[in-house]
């Protein structure tokens, strides 16, 4: 008896069987594709909600919140403080907690040109409010009551500039060098040799010319730094260097944004902005290219003694050609 003999597949499900495995292994792959995706985002949100400002930056993203909603404006002009403790001989003890201004620089951000401009005013700037003797700016800071130094300084270099000043911020250097220790420490290149030892104020400055790597402390005294022929000049310039050089470790380090974004709020100062509103400068900031960032230094001429007198005319060119004078719009 012959055996049965099977009858034959059709071509067309010939077909589909030999395919059927190759479709199973693309199902495999795009499953574990799916499950990688999900759980790096998984990660990335668990990091997210250990920082209440990285998860705004997450909802203000996501929902296309532009700074200009958040703001209510199509630009800002903030102060910027860098300031000293009054510290006792020997930096032992605290003497008074609000000094002198060491840095002062208005910054006008642009949200519709995505353009940030930074000014330094040199601290010894001439500044005669009505009424009163004249002082250099920085003083302003340190003559005021603690508890109001910050609007004390900010109505002075209001009165000097012409400038309506939106934010006011007093930078804290120790919560600055955690910043740059939190990315790994900041590589610039060191131009000229720098010394100088400030052992009141605990500023210990000594750098050689080359490629160096900073850690917070060195940075914070690579951009204090300004013994050198080339005064706030040169300090404006290092200040860009050190700012570009920080946003590109910032992306290196993205891992620790978290805990990055912390330590900027921190800097700033916890009062100075709310959650939603470093959300909408972290989503500016990050959309402004290297080119569209300046930094400049208010004109001044030599004055008597150790003051300088500002140049009027030409300061009030670069404030208005800088967009610091202009009437802001209102986002429509």
């Amino acid at each position: 008896m012959k055996p049965e003999v099977p009858a034959k597949i059709p071509i067309r499900v010939r077909e589909q069987r030999r395919k059927a495995p190759m479709k199973r292994k693309f199902g495999v792959v795009f499953y574990g594709i799916w499950i990688a995706a999900f759980a790096i985002g998984g990660t990335f949100f668990g990091m997210a909600s250990k920082s209440p400002v990285a998860t705004e930056i997450i909802k203000s993203y996501l929902f296309n919140v532009k700074p200009e909603e958040t703001f209510q404006s199509d630009s800002l002009n903030v102060l910027l403080l860098g300031c000293d403790e009054d510290l006792a001989p020997g930096g032992l003890k605290v003497l008074k907690s609000a000094g002198r201004a060491d840095m002062i620089l208005l910054a006008h951000l642009d949200f519709t040109k995505k353009t940030i401009t930074g000014i330094s005013i040199p601290r010894d700037t001439r500044c005669q409010l009505p009424g009163q003797p004249s002082h250099k700016l920085n003083a302003y800071h340190n003559l005021a009551k603690p508890e109001n130094a910050k609007q004390e300084q900010q109505k002075a270099v209001e009165y000097l500039t012409g400038v309506k000043i939106d934010k006011t911020i007093v930078l804290d250097y120790v919560a600055f060098q955690g910043l740059v220790d939190s990315v790994g420490g900041i590589t610039v290149t060191i131009k000229d040799k720098m010394d100088y030892d400030d052992n009141a104020g605990m500023l210990h400055v000594h750098f050689v010319p080359g490629v160096t790597k900073l850690d917070g402390y060195d940075a914070m005294c690579y951009v204090r730094f300004r013994k050198d022929k080339g005064g706030d000049f040169k300090r404006t310039e290092r200040q860009r260097q050190l700012l570009m050089a920080f946003k590109g470790q910032v992306v290196k380090n993205w891992t620790n944004l978290p805990e990055i974004i912390e330590q900027g709020v921190d800097v700033l100062g916890k009062d100075a902005f709310n959650n939603k509103e470093v959300a909408g400068l972290a989503i500016f900031a990050k959309g402004v290219v290297q080119k569209d960032i300046k930094m400049l230094r208010l004109p001044t001429i030599n004055g008597s003694g150790s003051f300088e007198e500002l140049d009027r005319a030409a300061a009030k060119k670069m404030l208005g050609d800088n967009g610091f004078l202009k009437s802001k719009k209102e986002p429509s």
